[in-house]
């Protein structure tokens, strides 16, 4: 099942840095393999995790801060973390997208503009969420 969830995740990134789209059908399999390990490998889910992310970035949505794309991410990914550990998930997000700026940055001035200054945060949040896996 970690497997399927690591090719959506990669599809994720591809559509996410391509199109800077997050596409909905991609983050409700993660929703449904994360429901399906659960009832197979006992896996705790922390619904109350999700709940938390879901909150706050509701609001950021609202105030223009963040994409819908990337908080649905984010819930559906917080999930298996437990409350205390999602403070570490969202500094591993936010330690992921330094480099990341980086590289936009410099594909953007050295195309002379031809390559979007936004950021697809998607990548960012699939390595915290690697980093916090392994880590």
């Amino acid at each position: 099942m970690i497997f399927f969830i690591m090719i959506l995740l990669a599809r994720i990134c591809y559509t996410d840095i391509r199109h800077r789209i997050i596409e909905n059908k991609c983050v409700f399999f993660i929703f449904l393999l994360n429901i399906i390990l659960w009832l197979i490998d006992r896996q705790p889910l922390y619904v109350m995790s999700s709940l938390v992310i879901f909150s706050v970035g509701a609001i950021l949505v609202l105030i223009n801060c963040v994409g819908a794309g990337d908080i649905k991410l984010l819930t559906v990914l917080g999930m298996v973390f437990p409350l205390g550990k999602i403070p570490d998930f969202i500094f591993l997000v936010a330690l992921s997208g330094l480099p990341l700026i980086l590289v936009i940055y410099c594909c953007h001035r050295f195309s002379k503009g031809r390559f979007s200054k936004t950021l697809p945060y998607g990548v960012a949040i699939t390595g915290g969420y690697l980093l916090s896996i392994i880590v």
